[in-house]
């Protein structure tokens, strides 16, 4: 199967935990958009600054969620449940910064870039959660169809690693998209 623009996209992005420090709690949470099992072998994680290359099977039911994280430790790292470390490879800015995800085959899946609170969420000890209706790679480039998360996982950090995110309503407003 080759692997397209969309199949796999970035759902929600820890940059700034505060039950535990940067360097332990850091992660952000990917979902595969397609009906068919995927092998994320050979893949490659990218921010502003790294990359990380998946050197493993790394399997991503359809419909399914995996977490990325700097620390794999549910001890040292707020009680994350963490699916893969990327270990020293990445470190997400708390300010701007951007997070990509490529196939093996070189083509970039998803890419979602902050930028410091100016449209997306900057929240501190919360993860910014793409609203469940802007499921798809051009929706979450917008930082209106993000918000912070409100559930608690772990040591008292909020988002939904690993599990369908937050919604991201606002007035009574189901679609999940913010409303002016």
């Amino acid at each position: 199967i080759s692997e397209s623009e969309g199949d796999v996209i970035i759902t929600e992005i820890m940059q700034n935990p505060s039950a535990v420090a940067d360097s332990d709690g850091e992660w952000f949470e990917v979902h595969n958009t397609t009906a068919v099992d995927l092998d994320l072998d050979g893949w490659v994680l990218r921010d502003n600054a790294g990359a990380f290359t998946i050197a493993a099977t790394t399997p991503l039911a359809p419909g399914g969620y995996l977490v990325f994280c700097l620390n794999s430790d549910p001890v040292s790292n707020g009680g994350l449940p963490c699916d893969l470390s990327y270990g020293s490879s990445l470190f997400l800015s708390n300010s701007s910064d951007q997070v990509s995800i490529e196939n093996e085959f070189d083509v970039v899946t998803d890419l979602v870039a902050w930028d410091n609170g100016a449209t997306f969420p900057d929240p501190n000890g919360k993860s910014m959660t793409l609203a469940p209706g802007s499921f798809n790679f051009t929706a979450n480039n917008d930082g209106a169809n993000w918000c912070e998360a409100t559930s608690t996982y772990g040591d008292g950090d909020l988002g939904t690693p690993g599990a369908e995110n937050d919604d991201c309503s606002v007035d009574g407003d189901s679609d999940g998209y913010f409303s002016d």
